[in-house]
């Protein structure tokens, strides 16, 4: 005798209920979390800052020259990071899809693709234009 039989099954309509609320859940989640573009500057500029000290900023030899160079570098960075908002807001564009944004900035060397999902930023792409 199987034990799901006719009489015991659960009618598909409970199915579509149960996954439609969860649907109607996540996509509410996810709206709530979609994050705005000020918080995506900031991202960005830390991240942009981060970058140009890591990459940019480095000596390529213990030189005093280099050094000297390095260290003008970091000086800069620190000193344009109440720039970088204002830099990054005016080259970036948003796609908004309510559940999830995507953000595209064009800093003239680099492009950047992010998506902003769950109050979180995710690079998905950084590409440099010109070698």
């Amino acid at each position: 005798m199987n034990p799901l039989s006719e009489s015991k099954r659960l009618p598909l309509s409970i199915f579509a209920a149960i996954g439609g609320s969860l649907c109607l859940v996540l996509g509410g989640i996810l709206l709530f979390t979609n994050p705005h573009q000020k918080k995506y500057e900031e991202f960005a500029s830390a991240q942009l800052s981060l970058y140009a000290k890591e990459n940019l900023c480095q000596a390529n030899s213990s030189g005093i020259d280099q050094v000297i160079k390095s260290q003008v570098c970091h000086m800069m960075v620190e000193t344009g990071k109440g720039q970088l908002p204002r830099v990054i807001r005016e080259t970036t564009t948003r796609n908004n899809y309510f559940i999830l944004s995507i953000y595209d900035t064009n800093l003239y060397l680099y492009k950047f693709r992010t998506i902003g999902i769950f109050n979180n930023f995710y690079v998905l792409s950084a590409d440099q234009t010109y070698e």
